[in-house]
């Protein structure tokens, strides 16, 4: 600890005047104190750094669940919803269409509230980005790689692609009426 204090009183002389030459185990002396200056200042960045690092996973967790929360208390209207319709009893068919309407919107509802939207994309141009083909069909009077027929929607979440739509693609029936014609 003396020692300390006094590298300090000496780095302060040398500091007020320059002038003076220290000997080459002053000069080493002085060196080492710098080195310790800096290596502490570096170890204090490390340590902020740390403890940033720890926050920002901390907040993301924190996120994470209240995004969870929120998505999962908004499903608890719609099972509940569920529920009350499979505990009522429908005396026609209207009232059940009536009460599975009431679903949809609830679905409807909720899917709207996260940004989330459905695309039927029947009539459109085949593109891999939002369709899965699960197969084709010869179809006249269909242009070729036109989607025919929907078999599940798909669904995106902001413009990004959550489930591509599955769906039924027009073929080329002309090559194959050329290839038939051919042989």
């Amino acid at each position: 600890m003396k020692s300390e204090e006094k590298t300090t009183e000496e780095k302060t002389a040398l500091d007020e005047d320059s002038s003076v030459e220290l000997s080459p185990e002053e000069q080493i002396e002085a060196l080492k104190l710098e080195v310790d200056k800096y290596n502490e200042q570096f170890m204090r960045v490390v340590a902020d750094f740390d403890n940033f690092r720890k926050r920002v996973d901390r907040d993301r967790e924190q996120q994470s669940l209240r995004m969870k929360g929120q998505v999962i208390s908004n499903f608890l209207d719609i099972i509940d919803t569920i529920d009350k319709a499979q505990e009522a009893e429908y005396p026609d068919l209207e009232s059940s269409l009536n009460g599975i309407s009431g679903i949809q919107k609830l679905v409807s509802s909720f899917m709207e509230s996260f940004k989330i939207e459905k695309f039927v994309p029947k009539g459109e141009i085949f593109d891999f980005r939002f369709h899965e083909a699960l197969t084709t069909v010869d179809q006249k009077g269909v242009e070729p790689n036109t989607v025919v027929d929907v078999i599940q929607s798909g669904y995106k979440l902001e413009g990004e692609v959550l489930r591509p739509a599955k769906v039924v693609v027009s073929k080329n029936s002309e090559e194959k009426e050329v290839k038939e014609e051919g042989e």
